[in-house]
């Protein structure tokens, strides 16, 4: 497949994806994707393309990178912003019991990366009967670069919620993220972001353990005691 044979979208991304990389001419940049995809050069060929393929064909060309560079890479090849489902503003859950989660994930369906550089946090609204996409809030590179603390800026920009799910998550950040009430819940690297959904309504819809309770403003079960006789 020829270069002109791209799609003006796709090349343009391809073009992008190069330029997220040291020192990497988008011709030297498109020999490594055919390198990793064969001929179909195509837009489910790059869906499809795994990050430990992409970053050892980068190595056999002789382009090093950081991690985060070949991250923001496959991140605009794979067009990740378009595969993203769609927030849905249109009615709010009216059920007062309902919970404001953040899912720091990279992946639209799957749980996956850090929380210091996941690059958006989906936004759902959860009752124990319903569950909607609220907001997708994408990490703003430059404002992040102007904080003090980047952890703070991200805990800032989900703090309207009261839990956070992510795969992986420092100490320090933790702290920080419990300062502004958000409870930080640990999730397999790879679970699905349905079932997260699934088992959180399970819990909701009965009684929440006293963490959830307390984020959700609702008085957890009290124990019952019994005065001894006398």
């Amino acid at each position: 497949m020829s270069q002109s044979a791209l799609s003006r979208e796709l090349a343009l991304r391809i073009g992008l994806a190069a330029r997220a990389l040291p020192d990497t001419p988008p011709k030297l940049f498109i020999s490594v994707l055919r390198a990793c995809t064969g001929t179909a050069l195509n837009d489910k060929s790059l869906t499809e393309l795994g990050k430990a393929q992409f970053q050892q064909a980068l190595n056999n060309f002789g382009i090093v990178a950081d991690a985060e560079s070949i991250r923001e890479s496959l991140r605009i090849l794979q067009n990740a912003e378009a595969q993203m489902p769609k927030a849905d503003t249109s009615q709010a859950i009216e059920s007062a019991s309902s919970i404001r989660v953040a899912i720091g994930s990279d992946d639209p369906q799957l749980i996956s990366g850090h929380f210091g550089s996941c690059r958006q946090f989906l936004v759902y609204q959860i009752a124990a009967d319903d569950a909607r996409l609220i907001d997708v809030r994408s990490i703003d590179s430059d404002a992040q670069r102007q904080h003090d603390d980047k952890n703070v800026y991200r805990a800032e920009l989900i703090a309207d919620c009261q839990v956070l799910y992510i795969a992986s998550i420092g100490g320090p950040a933790a702290a920080k993220i419990i300062k502004y009430g958000i409870h930080p819940v640990k999730a397999d690297q790879g679970e699905a972001i349905t079932q997260i959904i699934k088992q959180l309504q399970i819990v909701l819809a009965h009684a929440p353990p006293p963490w959830l309770a307390k984020s959700m403003g609702i008085q957890p079960m009290q124990r019952v005691c019994f005065e001894q006789e006398s």
